[in-house]
């Protein structure tokens, strides 16, 4: 289970922050030690280019003359210590302290620094040539200072710099998270009111002060109250259907078999059982096409597509009703060629769509009926065409013919008006 979207967001935000500020502090130390560097190499060459002027040379010996100034020099303050050293590529070391380390391979020519120890104290040393009378040897003077001003002063950069990020990391935390609860606070809302719904309720969510991100989510959310309230209506619609229609039906086959069971007449009896027998096929005919009407309708359940030859299955329906024709004196035929017109689409309701339509103009169309199949042409579709050479329909009753239960006034024969209803409905599942 995915954790709250709270939680998510604060540590999305959050922790790039905290990384920019580690990234930003281990880059403000570096820069402060640069700097407080810069400013104290700069003392420290002045010190000991100073101090060599200090060194006189008498004869081959090496003596220094230090002055009281050139102490209080060397004691620089702020509890840093001062080292020096004179010393010789040729002779080792000349004076002064003695565990100063030696420099690393250079070019002694030039004043330069680097960094040292004695011990575990860390140092920054100097090295500064200083001229051989005789010109044989080369001599340096090393000049190391402690760290301590030095550390001090780059701690001192450090927290300028790194205490305002701090203050502003904390005020945008403040925001942000005042941010996300605010944010959040419509989906909170909008979660209270689907609790508070009724178990029947499927008016859509609201989507006033939404985030314009969460608009999809309720717009899908939104889709699928309206399939769900159209499939409870369509559940509505064939409990109260059914109820009407086989209410009449079923009533007169109790009378039916009321009147033969006290019929003493065995040829009445007879005569009333068959009766009872033709009721009983109508009323399963209307209980198999109100069920039909159920599944064709929107919600009724997905349609199994496949690849279907529609002019074939036409074909193959319409001799299933030839005996039926016949019977009736009927003329059903086919045209419109023999190739086939492949189609995607429910056999299965193709199938019921084209025998409602050849029971439809057997019950009231003409004595000549054609079935024709018509490929895709000039980028329409395929076309199938069930016409007869009957009176046709009114025009005024050319669209309400298609509402579930309404005859066509003045129709003769038994029928319940759902025909053409559920052709109606199995065309539209297929996009017709």
């Amino acid at each position: 289970m995915a954790g709250r979207l709270r939680d998510d967001l604060l540590r999305r935000l959050l922790l790039p922050m905290a990384t920019i500020l580690l990234v930003s502090g281990f880059l403000s130390y570096h820069l402060a030690v640069r700097f407080a560097n810069r400013s104290y190499d700069k003392s420290l060459m002045e010190d000991a280019r100073a101090l060599a002027r200090i060194v006189k040379d008498v004869g081959s010996a090496e003596r220094f003359e230090l002055p009281a100034a050139a102490l209080e020099m060397l004691t620089p303050g702020g509890g840093d210590r001062t080292y020096f050293q004179l010393r010789s590529l040729e002779k080792g070391i000349l004076a002064g302290a003695p565990d100063l380390p030696m420099p690393p391979d250079a070019d002694f020519g030039e004043p330069f620094f680097f960094d040292g120890n004695i011990g575990a104290i860390r140092l920054r040393i100097v090295v500064f040539p200083v001229p051989d009378w005789t010109g044989r040897d080369t001599r340096f003077l090393m000049v190391g200072e402690t760290r301590l001003r030095r550390e001090s002063l780059a701690g001192d950069i450090v927290a300028a710099v790194v205490a305002p990020q701090l203050a502003l990391i904390f005020f945008a935390v403040v925001v942000i998270i005042g941010g996300i609860a605010s944010g959040l606070r419509p989906l909170e809302v909008l979660a209270v009111s689907l609790e508070s719904r009724r178990r029947d309720e499927l008016t859509p969510l609201p989507r006033d002060d939404v985030p314009a991100e969460a608009v999809p989510l309720i717009d899908a959310f939104n889709g699928l109250l309206a399939r769900v309230a159209e499939v409870l209506a369509a559940q509505q619609r064939f409990v109260a259907d059914a109820a009407h229609q086989l209410r009449t039906p079923l009533a007169a086959l109790k009378i039916q078999l009321s009147q033969a069971l006290r019929q003493p007449d065995e040829s009445r009896r007879r005569e009333l059982l068959d009766q009872l027998a033709g009721s009983v096929d109508r009323t399963a005919r209307l209980s198999g096409q109100l069920l039909l009407l159920a599944r064709a309708e929107p919600g009724g359940g997905p349609l199994e597509m496949a690849a279907v030859d529609l002019r074939a299955l036409a074909m193959e329906i319409g001799s299933q009703w030839i005996p039926r024709s016949l019977q009736l004196g009927r003329d059903l035929g086919f045209s419109g060629g023999d190739a086939p017109v492949p189609v995607a689409g429910d056999r299965t309701m193709l199938t019921e769509l084209i025998a409602n339509l050849l029971d439809n103009a057997l019950r009231y169309g003409g004595p000549n009926i054609t079935v024709q199949v018509v490929g895709p042409i000039a980028g329409k579709g395929p076309e199938l065409v069930v016409e007869d050479d009957g009176a046709g329909i009114p025009a005024a009753e050319s669209e309400r013919v298609f509402e579930r239960f309404h005859r066509v006034p003045g129709t003769v024969g038994d029928g319940s008006g759902l025909g053409l209803a559920i052709v109606k409905e199995i065309a539209q599942g297929h996009g017709a």
